[in-house]
């Protein structure tokens, strides 16, 4: 039976009458940040607000709203909804027969969506999936409870002890509020699945039940926003030469794939040395390095920088990236720099074998194709007893750290390349210094080019061993005999040498190319 509250209507009518922002904030970038939210440790990475749209607490009911309307009103029937005409649905519709057009949108676009547009880019109303995920026996527990008199769920995270209160809201009907204090009715932006198209998903609860369901879209209900925060930023180069006067184009992967505001900016460091518009398009100035950086715009601070070298001049250099002719008889030249380093004798970054990103801490149990353990091999494996066997024996471009960093002109060289740059028939080696750092320079019998590669040492766990004191530098060539082996150019003072390494280990990487 439907109850009536006059009271409830009342303010309603009153919110209608002072109105509310009709337009999407989502082109704004001076939002305040004012609403709560919970982290229920889901395991899409929802956070849920404390609170729904148009209450200043947990408790209170807020406003209610047509589903894809973004203003609460007098009146909720077909006859004054938003997108309807007649009997006819006019936005958000894939078949039946209450359609005059098939639009085939199936979820709830920013301007039409009440968080989006009352709260800000950061919120959106909740999905069908996110409901599910809400309410999955897996993920939380619910109870029919009270808070401040008032009725409702309240919704607990088994993982960490979190909770939301969702307060039995009830319904509008007509001009009608029907059923607060026994039923709470949620949209949700998802459309739903009835064959007419004419529903949408919402979330609703008795003092006994609570589940998803699909109704009728006119009718008003409450909303509680949901948001998911960017975790990470992801560039398609991290460091990147150019030439004076040159432009580029950097972009952004934002992660996870649903988070609510995935808009960044981009900014320079030094625009005297480089410039860089909204899309990410840099401009060289002047010669030097500076810092690109992209960053998140919805208050979580997360960034991710591309470091720019712009280069004056480019003789004696391929794609930006100084290299040596060394004479050698495979053609080979090679970079005199290690990635991630700007000059010959900085150590620069240090890799896994296969993996393409440097990192905090270097040993089995994170490395990236393993299952844990050195005999547990997942890619790049040509016997059974180290792990599954794909023979591949040789880095593919994609895990290839200087293909990858440097451009596809680049690779880490083969064994092959390594075993030819020490060849005494080709070329000398010196234990020397370079600025103050310890390495080996090696020098063509040729041509007397030469190359110097300083002793940065290798990472393990997560600590740096043996800098100044030992060089290790990956080949893209896998050990023949124990798969969870990598060729590498080793040296000390006393020798220098190919051997292999265990692949979990961080070390150094010297682009090489050939000469064409």
């Amino acid at each position: 039976m439907k109850t009536k509250n006059v009271w409830m209507f009342l303010l309603l009518l009153a919110t209608c009458l002072v109105g509310s922002s009709v337009f999407c904030s989502c082109s704004k970038d001076d939002v305040e940040e004012t609403h709560e939210f919970v982290d229920l440790g889901l395991p899409s990475g929802t956070l849920w607000a404390t609170c729904n749209v148009g209450a200043n607490s947990p408790e209170e009911y807020g406003d209610y709203f047509a589903w894809a309307e973004t203003e609460p009103k007098v009146y909720y029937s077909l006859s004054t909804y938003k997108y309807c005409k007649g009997n006819m649905h006019t936005k958000y519709y894939t078949t039946g027969s209450y359609g005059s057009i098939v639009d085939n949108k199936t979820e709830l676009e920013a301007m039409d969506d009440a968080a989006t547009v009352n709260w800000g880019c950061d919120w959106q109303m909740p999905s069908y999936e996110q409901f599910e995920e809400l309410i999955n026996s897996s993920y939380t527990t619910t109870t029919w409870t009270t808070m401040n008199g008032k009725y409702g769920r309240k919704i607990t995270s088994k993982s960490n002890g979190n909770s939301i209160f969702l307060p039995a809201v009830g319904y509008c009907d007509e001009a009608s509020l029907d059923c607060v204090g026994d039923i709470g009715y949620y949209w949700s932006r998802s459309l739903g699945t009835s064959v007419s198209d004419i529903n949408s998903y919402c979330l609703i609860f008795y003092s006994s039940d609570i589940r998803t369901t699909n109704f009728c879209r006119y009718w008003g209900y409450s909303v509680r926003p949901v948001r998911v925060n960017v975790q990470t930023i992801e560039l398609n180069h991290t460091e990147l030469p150019v030439v004076m006067s040159e432009s580029t184009q950097l972009s952004a992967t934002v992660l996870p794939e649903n988070a609510t505001n995935k808009t960044v900016v981009w900014t320079s460091s030094n625009t005297d040395i480089a410039s860089v518009d909204e899309t990410g398009k840099v401009t060289a100035v002047a010669g030097g390095i500076c810092t690109i950086i992209c960053s998140t715009t919805d208050g979580t601070g997360v960034k991710a920088e591309c470091k720019l070298i712009v280069l004056e001049n480019i003789s004696n250099t391929i794609d930006g990236r100084e290299y040596v002719d060394l004479g050698l008889p495979s053609g080979t030249l090679w970079a005199t720099c290690n990635v991630g380093a700007n000059s010959p004798g900085e150590y620069g970054d240090y890799f896994d074998w296969g993996e393409t990103k440097p990192k905090s801490t270097y040993d089995w149990s994170i490395y990236k194709y393993c299952n844990g353990t050195g005999d547990s091999m997942t890619k790049y494996c040509t016997s059974s007893s180290d792990g599954t066997v794909d023979n591949k024996n040789e880095l593919e471009s994609s895990n290839d750290a200087a293909t990858v960093i440097w451009g596809r002109d680049w690779q880490m060289p083969s064994e092959e390349q390594c075993e030819e740059l020490i060849n005494s028939s080709y070329t000398t080696t010196t234990w020397t210094t370079m600025n103050g750092e310890y390495g080996r320079k090696i020098t063509s019998m040729s041509n007397g080019n030469s190359i110097f590669l300083p002793a940065a040492g290798y990472r393990g766990g997560t600590s740096l061993n043996n800098a100044g004191s030992d060089g290790y530098y990956w080949s893209r060539s896998l050990c023949t005999g124990y798969n969870n082996y990598a060729c590498s150019l080793h040296f000390d003072s006393s020798d220098i040498n190919a051997y292999d390494y265990r692949r979990c280990y961080g070390r150094s990487v010297r682009p090489v190319r050939v000469k064409k």
